[in-house]
């Protein structure tokens, strides 16, 4: 079998591991940047840089994290909105991956929290107003709710969503849990084969990544046994 038949068989199988929400520490790593560059040299076995320059690596470091927190939900911010009578849409001032859940508050005291329902833009008009909203979608960057209020005193959502890591320099510590570290010094050294044209170690990297995630969400997740009623 050929070195690319070996490298597309190896992203097969990535593609078809699906991963749930993390249920860890949020807590990002101290890991520097660098740190994470160096092991991955280890695994390269090239402690200095030859075919791979520092500053290379560090872009597939930020990638890496970005694809990280994709896949596993680790870092989720809760971003408050106020409401604002006969208003469907409003934009987030966070930057964000995408939505996990929204919970209505309403303005009683202590306050009322309910969690609303994931719908699209086409159920607009099409559900009967119960006072307060229900259901709330995202669409072209925007979070949509409703049915609206006809008027408001301190309504709100709270926003539950992924966050988008910013990039970081070789001397700032990477924005994932430390539990990831090892999984991100593996994209890096995976990414470095690939551009090298080294097929099948990029593909067993790549596999081994995947792996290394799912180990940590099985880990760490609750089962479906251990929940109890």
């Amino acid at each position: 079998m050929s070195r690319i038949k070996r490298f597309v068989l190896a992203l097969l199988v990535v593609c078809l591991v699906v991963f749930q929400a993390h249920a860890g520490s949020q807590q990002t790593s101290s890991t520097l940047a660098s740190t994470i560059i160096t092991n991955a040299r280890y695994i390269l076995n090239e402690p200095s840089a030859k075919l791979w320059a520092d500053a290379e690596l560090l872009v597939w470091v930020n990638q890496g994290t970005v694809d990280i927190v994709g896949r596993t939900h680790c870092l989720v911010t809760i971003e408050s909105v106020s409401l604002v009578a006969n208003t469907y849409e409003y934009t987030l001032t966070g930057n964000y991956i995408g939505i996990l859940d929204v919970v209505y508050k309403d303005a009683s005291t202590p306050v009322v929290r309910k969690g609303l329902i994931r719908s699209r833009p086409g159920e607009l008009g099409n559900v009967t107003s119960v006072g307060e909203p229900v259901y709330w979608y995202e669409s072209s960057d925007k979070l949509g709710v409703f049915p609206v209020l006809s008027s408001v005193t301190s309504e709100a959502v709270d926003v539950h969503f992924v966050a988008y890591p910013a990039a970081v320099g070789a001397a700032e510590a990477v924005k994932v849990p430390a539990a990831y570290d090892i999984a991100l010094i593996k994209y890096v050294a995976a990414m470095a084969f690939l551009k090298d044209g080294q097929f099948a170690k990029s593909g067993r990297l790549m596999a081994e990544y995947m792996e290394e995630l799912e180990r940590y969400r099985f880990d760490y997740n609750m089962q479906p046994a251990q929940i109890e009623e």
